[in-house]
């Protein structure tokens, strides 16, 4: 089992990238998506949901409370 605790980014996290992790009613993905997300108003609706319910004290990926299948829609209207 790989010991993520010593790992600052994973290395599927490219410079310019970040890992989100969409969860609700038991349903989990990760993804791998682009800063300019930081400036998307959908986006930026997820984060404060996310801080909201789960506050910004954790390591690791940010999670925001959604099906994964919104945080795609998202991600696939920006394209």
């Amino acid at each position: 089992m790989h010991d993520f605790s010593e790992e600052l980014v994973p290395e599927d996290v490219r410079e310019g990238y970040f890992a989100v992790v969409a969860m609700k009613d038991g349903e989990i993905k990760r993804f791998i998506i682009g800063l300019e997300y930081l400036s998307d108003p959908e986006f930026l609706g997820l984060l404060d949901q996310a801080q909201e319910e789960y506050g910004f004290m954790h390591k690791g990926a940010i999670a925001v409370p959604c099906q994964p299948q919104q945080l795609q829609n998202i991600i696939d209207g920006h394209r």
